[in-house]
């Protein structure tokens, strides 16, 4: 349905394609003929299904449609209210994912032998495993990081926005999702304008919130020290991780020169395989395998497009208060450096973009209010003093 929505969009209005939109439609173009010049169609199906199909091309719609979208008051305030119900669902179904790992689980999501490592690290997806295993690294911190910039810290839905981010994030078992996660949480102390004291008392509550997950983890029988030892220090497998990282450097720089315009298309070779010996399928580094797979034209056209993103979200928050957008961003650009997901139609970059575009335009609504109401001589317009109706 989004693509008649497009057509419609472009036939009844003025159009508004942005830059990062330009560059990634560019990309998108670029993704599907590398597809065609390298073969690699999956031979079951056809052009017509793998273009439907295709998560480039689906991005490039949904950042077409909302971009040429009005959102209003009203619609923002229903957002702010489910995607906080989201929050909390993700907060139960994790919690009861400590007891039964496969409740709520998506089993064709981990079908395959890569994705067996997931249960083997007996990671908790939580309600994300029906988008991919790697949607909660990606959409949970998002999520989180544009609650913790609606919601002011005095609100009553505060502490369980915040306890759901520690308490999801660390159930995951997985790096880059705690660390997504933190710097979700970063904003409080870098991007809102809070007097110390308050920065005290949310040092003070993040301590309690973590005694609080010790002591609720051990009456349920969850060994904490051991996702410590296991996942984040690595003990168990002598930092296979770090040295899978760094076998992935190795091989791309090996690689790399064979194809460095162009590249390979999406798909990792045998040869390559290979070389990882194993350890993982893939160069197990997001932008090193980007520019494997795409060459230095193609992988360009994508960083040049996140950079524009970065930039725009972080002129928002400048601009107009809201953070949630450039924080998560920020996760989403540092955890590719240790993981291989550029899929841009997750949730909570949609959502993320949707948030930006809803401030751009409540900005000019409220100048051209406050232009047309004013004398002659008075202060001007702050646009960093917006804040959503109907969020404490």
């Amino acid at each position: 349905m989004l693509l008649p929505s497009a057509f419609y969009v472009i036939w009844t209005m003025r159009v508004r394609f942005p830059a990062y939109l330009f560059f990634f439609s560019l990309f998108t173009l670029f993704h599907l003929w590398t597809v065609y010049y390298n073969d690699l169609l999956p031979t079951n199906t056809n052009w017509t299904f793998y273009i439907f199909s295709d998560y480039n091309v689906l991005a490039f719609v949904l950042f077409f449609v909302l971009e040429n979208t009005n959102f209003d008051d009203e619609f923002i305030i229903r957002m702010n209210k489910f995607t906080f119900y989201i929050l909390m669902l993700s907060l139960l179904v994790s919690i009861i994912q400590i007891k039964n790992s496969m409740f709520f689980f998506n089993m064709e999501g981990g079908a395959d032998d890569w994705d067996s490592i997931y249960f083997e690290d007996q990671r908790n997806a939580s309600i994300y495993s029906w988008v991919s295993l790697n949607s909660v690294g990606v959409t949970f911190p998002f999520l989180l990081a544009i609650m913790l910039s609606v919601y002011q810290i005095r609100s009553k839905e505060f502490p369980f926005i915040s306890f759901s981010g520690i308490v999801v994030s660390f159930l995951t078992r997985a790096r880059y999702v705690m660390i997504s996660s933190i710097i979700a949480f970063s904003q409080l102390f870098i991007g809102k304008r809070i007097r110390a004291t308050s920065k005290f008392s949310l040092i003070i509550g993040f301590i309690a919130g973590l005694l609080l997950l010790i002591g609720a983890a051990q009456m349920a029988g969850f060994d904490i020290q051991k996702v410590i030892d296991d996942r984040i220090l690595e003990k168990d497998s002598d930092m296979g991780s770090a040295k899978a990282r760094i076998l992935s450097y190795e091989v791309f720089l090996k690689k790399f020169p064979e194809h460095p315009y162009i590249g390979v298309g999406p798909k990792t070779r045998d040869d390559v395989v290979d070389l990882l010996g194993g350890e993982a399928p893939i160069i197990h580094v997001g932008y090193l395998s980007y520019l494997y797979y795409y060459g230095a034209l193609g992988a360009a056209l994508l960083f040049i497009c996140l950079i524009l993103l970065l930039y725009d979200s972080w002129k928002v928050g400048r601009l107009y208060g809201f953070w949630g957008a450039f924080y998560g961003f920020t996760g989403f650009v540092l955890a590719n450096a240790t993981f291989v997901y550029f899929n841009m139609s997750e949730m909570g970059i949609v959502m993320g973009l949707i948030y930006m575009r809803y401030y751009k335009l409540r900005h000019e609504r409220l100048y051209e209010l406050e232009s047309e109401n004013s004398d002659p001589g008075e202060e001007g317009f702050n646009g960093a003093d917006i804040k959503p109706i109907g969020v404490a």
